[in-house]
């Protein structure tokens, strides 16, 4: 019985060992695998640190090139309105068949007791959406615009004391107002600033 014991022993143990041997075989293998899983998973993991760091550099980079665009189309806004500045809009006088500028400029120079040889051009721009055009007086310098402005504010001018042939009695008494020349941009933000 002994041998019995002794060579039931040997076989399980050489079955054991077989049997281990295909399990380390098989570990083995799987240690290998999660090995090369691990190297890639941190090959991985350092790429997106990378990635990171250049989506990171790359925002800065965009912010940065926002702020001067924003910089730059700001000075172009400024640089428009500064060629603006000496020119006058009026606005409220209907544009005629055969309007004379050069004429309506000197009738309103001659109400506002201003010289209109400080006018260098004049012209008519058209009107958008169904409404009126201004006429543009280009002045020879800024304070000019001012001087004119103020002379507007001290007269009140109707259109008919720039148009005298004026036929009906409500348009004759449109008031002409005359303004600073501004930019599209400089327009809506002070449009803005009148909302309630």
């Amino acid at each position: 019985m002994s041998k019995l014991l002794s060579d039931i022993s040997t076989e399980v143990k050489k079955a054991v060992k077989k049997e281990l041997a295909s399990v380390n075989e098989s570990l083995s293998s799987w240690c290998i695998k999660m090995n090369t899983i691990n190297a890639t998973l941190d090959t991985l993991t350092e790429k997106v640190k990378d990635l990171e760091k250049k989506n990171m550099y790359l925002t800065n980079q965009n912010t940065h090139l926002e702020l001067k665009v924003n910089a730059m189309e700001q000075q172009i806004r400024n640089m428009d309105q500064k060629l603006l500045d000496n020119v006058l809009e009026i606005t409220g006088i209907p544009e005629g068949k055969n309007e004379n500028l050069e004429e309506l400029s000197s009738k309103l120079a001659s109400k506002l007791n201003i010289e209109k040889r400080q006018v260098s051009m004049v012209k008519r721009l058209k009107g958008r959406d169904g409404k009126e055009g201004v006429i543009q007086l280009v002045l020879q310098q800024e304070e000019q615009v001012n001087q004119w402005i103020r002379a507007a504010r001290r007269e009140t001018i109707a259109m008919e004391d720039i148009i005298p042939n004026v036929t009906n009695p409500d348009v004759a008494k449109i008031r002409v107002i005359l303004r600073r020349a501004l930019t599209k941009a400089k327009k809506r933000f002070c449009g803005k600033l009148n909302q309630p």
